[in-house]
């Protein structure tokens, strides 16, 4: 029984004993009787009682039961629990909640719950109390509670608006429970979900990227025509990696872009294009696109191209409003390499606004051009073989030609004084024109062999002090009645100070005398050769000119080359094989020299230009001129040598010759080995290699001649290394060594500079 129906059960006895008293007064009872009835009401009244005061003892305890299960509930539950005002002021906190907020009950009661929620989530905060002003219940929501000294973390906040009888909201209770733990596992899942997408993606793209480059692998090889290449490659890229593509192939070790591929999706860009590198080509000293990266042979990667670029990169507002245009978003330049060498570049544009290359993009781009460029370079090869190929049957019918010419007046004389007895001015000219045409075969054949000798590396130069003055007046002289018959002048200056070179004396006389020979060949009648000796820094310099019919532009590349000639058809004017310039340039290199070529073009001369590197007077260079064999098998007796160098075949070689002239040889394979031999041997000459591993020549010379400076003592050094280079011979003088000699070498050569150099009587 509740309080309202034991106040009900009273006011039910009071009219009771209210209408007994009024009963009394209109009917007549005896005292007796009334008494009797008012005590029998009163223990109907008692019994009543005493059962309501039963039932609310044990609805009391039911409530103290409730109300200790309540406070049970409320400060000992996992989640946090809160009362507070409308305002959010906080009236009651659970256990949960105190150690949540970190803040002891006594100190947190009367605190703003507002203190608790992170400064990023305050204006949401104020506005979730607006709204519960008119809800009961407010959903989940999710919140960033920030303790006091503690690091702030999620919690998810469900609440309840308690209203009074009128309906009006008194208070709020909060139920806090934390979500930390579950927005790890979500975020977990959504990084595990991203990597898979990442994953699914990244295997899509390889795939896509794997069937690309097969099917560009597939293009290249179609064709080994070497421009039918180029397009395919640049057609290719296109629309698959870009809106347009630019292939630049560098030819002729010539560093300007010649004669680009283009390939675009809209004809019309392609034509624009066209205009912008016809009217306003890429400068070749440009910091940025394909020279930059000729350059550099580094990729170049522009994710997005702004106006702003454009401008800068704009000679004027017309060369802007060009490349405004082509409207170009994005840009890749790769460059074409293959064994070290930059065949050219390639460049992917984009026009797209939604398209802008990553390095994702540019790695493919990268590995199309590694395939394209080994695509260009077979096709290349294959035009040099079938080119060379042309050269040689060229070169074969020529040589027929210019033998049997020769040959068939020497044969026509022949007979033809053998038939009869001739007058003595007959038979002279028929002697002189067997003679010239003999001389003329032989000078094809010399011509031949060097070449031949050239090929297999055969050539060996008898290298001695030279003075150039003598070599060339002597080479003029031999062409001297070729100028005469042709009424051609001849001028020449020679400087008679310039200094001498090292070199073989017959070998440079026969380099002036081809250039020389060739001036006369191709100047007409009373043209001009000029002849000029000079020095240049530290250089000698020959230049022999003249005022002949020139070298075309197309054809100056391959001056050089061997059996190449400008007008190999039947009907030239000019004979010869085309070898003589082939020779002057490798003759020249043996001698550690250039020689170039330069013509304005056709009918209008040329001029050839020898470098030769002057002999500079070594104070430490021991080694004297020598052209003499060694034939004394014992010229080195008591000689002690030591021998370094990494090979073993050419150890034992150099040893070898050296002990069969009477050194007395060691031999070891590195720089370590050498410095502990020297400490035991005490040698009187050091043969050493410059290229080993570990550390080189140039070392072992430098760590000798550092003890040698302690000691007082000074071994003489041979340099015999296959860095022929007047660089590499510069840098071993410089280094210690008293002489420097190129493999391979002739052993009498060896065993004579090793005489020389101990000023050993031969």
């Amino acid at each position: 029984m509740n309080v309202d129906d034991f106040s009900q059960q009273v006011e039910t006895l009071r009219s009771r004993v209210t209408r007994l008293v009024q009963r009394t007064t209109s009917e007549p009872y005896s005292q007796h009787e009334l008494t009797a009835e008012a005590f029998e009401e009163l223990q109907i009244t008692v019994e009543e009682l005493k059962i309501a005061s039963e039932e609310l003892q044990a609805t009391r305890i039911v409530i103290e039961k409730e109300r200790q299960r309540y406070h049970e509930l409320f400060h000992f539950a996992p989640d946090g629990y809160l009362v507070t005002d409308t305002f959010g002021i906080i009236l009651e906190a659970n256990h949960a909640a105190i150690i949540h907020l970190n803040v002891s009950q006594r100190f947190l009661i009367g605190k703003p719950l507002l203190t608790f929620i992170a400064q990023s989530d305050h204006q949401a905060f104020f506005n979730y109390l607006i709204q519960l002003q008119q809800l009961d219940r407010g959903g989940e929501w999710e919140v960033c509670l920030q303790p006091r000294e503690k690091i702030c973390f999620d919690v998810a906040l469900t609440v309840v608006t308690v209203r009074d009888k009128k309906g009006k909201a008194v208070a709020l209770r909060w139920l806090m429970r934390d979500i930390s733990q579950r927005k790890r596992l979500e975020l977990q899942r959504e990084q595990l979900f991203a990597n898979e997408q990442a994953a699914r993606i990244a295997a899509q793209a390889a795939e896509k990227r794997s069937n690309f480059l097969a099917e560009a692998s597939r293009v290249l090889v179609s064709s080994l025509d070497y421009r039918t290449t180029l397009t395919s490659l640049a057609q290719f890229a296109v629309p698959t990696l870009a809106d347009w593509c630019i292939v630049d192939i560098v030819e002729n070790n010539l560093p300007v872009f010649t004669n680009s591929v283009i390939a675009a999706s809209e004809p019309a860009k392609e034509e624009l294009i066209r205009e912008l590198q016809q009217s306003y080509p890429i400068p070749v000293d440009a910091d940025y696109g394909p020279p930059q990266v000729l350059r550099t042979g580094k990729p170049e990667l522009v994710t997005k191209i702004s106006e702003s670029s454009l401008q800068r990169k704009s000679s004027n507002e017309e060369h802007f409003s060009l490349l405004r245009q082509l409207q170009v978003k994005s840009q890749m330049v790769v460059p074409l390499l293959v064994r070290e060498r930059k065949l050219g570049t390639i460049l992917f544009a984009s026009a797209q606004p939604g398209r802008h290359y990553t390095t994702v993009d540019l790695e493919m781009a990268e590995e199309l051009a590694q395939r394209a460029a080994f695509a260009i370079d077979n096709a290349r090869l294959y035009r040099q073989a079938q080119e060379a190929n042309r050269i040689k049957e060229e070169f074969l019918a020529i040589v027929s030609h210019e033998l049997r010419t020769p040959l068939n007046s020497m044969l026509g004389w022949v007979q033809v004084i053998r038939t009869r007895k001739w007058d003595e001015a007959t038979t002279s000219k028929a002697l002189e024109t067997i003679e010239r045409n003999a001389k003329l075969q032989r000078k094809l054949i010399e011509d031949i062999l060097d070449v031949s000798r050239i090929v297999q590396g055969l050539i060996r130069l008898n290298i001695s002090k030279v003075d150039l003055v003598p070599i060339i007046q002597a080479a003029i002289e031999v062409v001297h009645p070729t100028f005469e018959i042709k009424d051609i002048q001849v001028e020449f200056n020679l400087d008679c100070s310039v200094g001498q070179v090292m070199g073989d004396a017959e070998r440079l006389q026969q380099v002036v005398w081809n250039l020389l020979s060739n001036a006369v060949k191709f100047t007409p009648n009373g043209g001009r050769v000029e002849v000029h000796l000079e020095q240049v820094n530290s250089n000698v310099q020959i230049t022999v000119s003249d005022t002949g019919k020139g070298i075309s532009a197309d054809f100056l590349p391959y001056i050089f080359d061997r059996f190449r000639q400008a007008d190999s058809t039947s009907t030239r004017v000019d004979n010869g094989l085309g070898l003589g310039l082939a020779i002057v340039h490798h003759l020249v290199e043996m001698h550690s020299g250039t020689v170039s070529a330069f013509s304005e073009g056709e009918g209008r001369g040329a001029k050839f230009t020898v470098s030769l590197p002057l002999l500079e007077p070594q104070p430490e260079q021991l080694i004297k001129e020598s052209k003499k064999k060694v034939d004394n098998l014992s010229i080195l007796n008591g000689l002690q040598i030591l021998v370094v160098d990494d090979n073993a075949d050419t150890r034992e070689l150099i040893a070898f010759i050296l002990e069969q002239s009477g050194g007395q040889v060691r031999a070891v394979s590195s720089v370590c080995e050498a410095l502990e031999a020297l400490e035991q041997l005490k040698p009187d000459v050091l043969v050493s290699d410059i290229g080993m591993p570990d550390e080189d020549g140039y070392s072992l010379i430098r760590k000798v001649r550092a003890q040698e400076a302690e000691q007082g003592e000074k071994i003489l050094a041979v340099a015999l290394t296959a860095f022929a280079r007047e660089e590499e011979r510069s840098l071993a003088l410089q280094a210690g060594f008293q002489v420097h000699v190129s493999k391979p070498i002739e052993p009498e050569e060896l065993v004579t500079v090793v005489a020389n150099l101990t000023k050993v009587s031969i």
